[in-house]
C-alpha cells in the first residue's frame, strides 16, 4: 500500500511538471539605432538644425538617397530610431556657431543590436587658411594689410569695404611677415578680400578659396602698393 502511494505521488509530480512547461520564443535583433548630436565649442547642443539621413548607393554615379530628415531637439540631438546595419551619410543644414555657418557631412556606422550615439562639435569641421601678402613690385611681405574672408555667395566685388566687412565671417590684418591665419569651416567657398586699413580702399580679391577638414591651405596674394 505504501509503495502504491509513493508511485501515485511521483506520477502526480511528473504530470504537474509537464503542465507547467512553456515555449519561449527568442527573437534576434536585426537592426540598430542611431542618435546624433550637434554641439558648439562649449558642448552646448544646437537646436532646430535639420539633419538628413542619406543612403549612398554603390553604383557608377555614386548617388545618394534621402531616407529621413529631422530637426535636432532643444539639446541638439536627433533620434533616427531603428535602422538597418550599414554606413549612413549624415548631412546637416547649416549649423551656426559664433554667427558662422558650417557645412557638415559625415558617415556613421549602425551595428546590429546596438545604439550608436554620435556627437559632433561643429567647429571641428574646419581647416586652416594661411596667407602671405606681398608687394607686386619687389615681392616683399606687407604688414597691416586688411584681410576679409567672405562667404562666396555673399560677396559682390562692387560692394564697398564697409559693406564687405558686415557680411564677412572673419577679418584681420597681416603681421610683420605679411602673414595672416584663419580657422575656417571646411568645404565652404570663400572670397578673400584685401584692403587698405587706413583708407578702406580695395586692393585685390579672389572669389574661390576653400579648405578641407583638418587640412592647411597655404596661400599668397600680391598687391600694388
Amino acid at each position: 500500500m505504501k509503495s502504491k502511494l509513493t508511485f501515485l505521488i511521483l506520477l502526480l509530480a511528473v504530470f504537474t511538471s509537464c503542465k507547467k512547461t512553456t515555449n519561449v520564443e527568442v527573437k534576434l535583433s536585426t537592426s540598430g539605432k542611431l542618435t546624433y548630436k550637434l554641439t558648439d565649442d562649449a558642448g552646448k547642443g544646437l537646436p532646430n538644425v535639420k539633419v538628413s539621413l542619406m543612403d549612398r548607393q554603390d553604383n557608377y554615379s555614386n548617388t545618394t538617397i534621402l531616407l529621413d530628415a529631422r530637426l535636432t531637439d532643444p539639446n541638439g540631438q536627433v533620434d533616427f530610431g531603428d535602422l538597418n546595419p550599414k554606413n549612413y551619410l549624415l548631412v546637416t543644414d547649416s549649423p551656426k556657431v559664433n554667427n558662422v555657418t558650417y557645412f557638415i557631412q559625415e558617415y556613421v556606422q549602425v551595428i546590429t543590436g546596438a545604439v550608436k550615439h554620435k556627437e559632433t562639435k561643429v567647429t571641428d569641421h574646419s581647416g586652416t587658411f594661411t596667407m602671405t601678402v606681398r608687394s607686386y613690385n619687389n615681392n616683399q611681405p606687407l604688414k597691416n594689410i586688411g584681410v576679409i574672408m567672405i562667404p562666396s555667395n555673399k560677396f559682390n566685388y562692387t560692394f564697398s569695404t564697409t559693406v564687405n566687412l558686415k557680411v564677412a565671417d572673419f577679418s584681420g590684418v597681416t603681421n610683420d611677415a605679411g602673414l595672416i591665419t584663419f580657422k575656417i569651416p571646411s568645404n565652404k567657398s570663400y572670397a578673400v578680400y584685401l584692403y587698405n586699413t587706413l583708407t578702406n580702399a580695395s586692393y585685390n580679391y579672389n572669389n574661390s578659396v576653400s579648405v578641407q577638414k583638418d587640412a592647411t591651405l597655404n596661400y599668397s596674394m600680391t598687391i600694388y602698393q
